[in-house]
C-alpha cells in the first residue's frame, strides 16, 4: 500500500471514529442528563413527602387536642346549648347538627394534609394514610356519639376511648412508614426515591 492509500485509510479510520465517538458521546451525555433529571426529582419528591407527612402529623394531633377539648368542655356546652333553647325564639340549631359542623371543621385541615400524601405516596404510606382517614371519622363519630337533639346522652365515653385507641395504632402505622420511606435512601440504580 502506498502512502495515498494510507493516508486515505487512516483518515477514514478516523472519520469513523469521530463519528463512533460523536454517537457515543451523545448516548452517554444524554443518560447523563436524565439521571441528573431522575436524582432530582427524587430529591424534590423526598422533600414533598417529608413536608406532606409533617403536615399530617401535625393536622392530626391539632384535631385530636380540638376534639378532646370538645368533649372536656361537655357540661358547659350542654347548659350553654339548653340556655339557648329557653331564651330563644325558636332559632337554634339543634345540638346534633352543630355538633356535626364542628366535627367537620376540626376534620377538614387533617383531610387536607391527607390527600397530599396520597397524591406522593409511595404505596405504602398512601394506604396508612387512607386508614388514618377512616380513624378520623371514627374519632368524629364518637365525638359525636350519643349527641341528640337534646344533647342528653353525650358524650359517649366509651365510643371516644375505643376510637382513640384505633386513631393512635393508626397514627402510629403512618408515623413508622413515613420514617420509613424519609430514612431509606434513594435507589441509585434509578436516581429516584421509593
Amino acid at each position: 500500500m502506498d502512502q495515498g492509500q494510507a493516508a486515505i485509510a487512516a483518515g477514514g479510520m478516523a472519520a469513523f471514529a469521530a463519528l463512533v465517538g460523536s454517537f457515543v458521546g451523545a448516548r452517554v451525555g444524554r443518560r447523563t442528563v436524565r439521571d441528573q433529571a431522575q436524582v432530582e426529582h427524587g430529591q424534590w419528591l423526598r422533600n414533598k413527602r417529608q413536608e406532606a407527612y409533617v403536615s399530617v402529623l401535625a393536622a392530626w394531633d391539632g384535631a385530636i387536642q380540638a376534639f378532646e377539648a370538645v368533649l372536656e368542655g361537655a357540661e358547659d356546652r350542654i347548659a350553654r346549648y339548653r340556655w339557648e333553647v329557653e331564651n330563644s325564639d325558636g332559632g337554634v340549631m339543634f345540638f346534633d347538627a352543630a355538633l356535626f359542623d364542628e366535627v367537620k371543621e376540626i376534620s377538614a385541615p387533617v383531610v387536607e394534609a391527607l390527600e397530599r400524601v396520597r397524591l406522593l405516596g409511595p404505596d405504602a404510606v398512601e394506604r396508612a394514610a387512607m386508614n388514618l382517614e377512616d380513624a378520623l371519622l371514627g374519632i368524629g363519630g364518637a365525638v359525636r356519639a350519643g349527641a341528640t337533639a337534646e344533647a342528653d346522652q353525650w358524650p359517649n365515653r366509651a365510643a371516644w376511648s375505643e376510637a382513640r385507641r384505633n386513631a393512635g395504632e393508626c397514627r402510629q402505622e403512618f408515623f413508622n412508614l413515613s420514617r420509613d420511606v424519609l430514612r431509606t435512601a434513594p435507589d441509585t440504580d434509578r436516581g429516584t426515591a421509593r
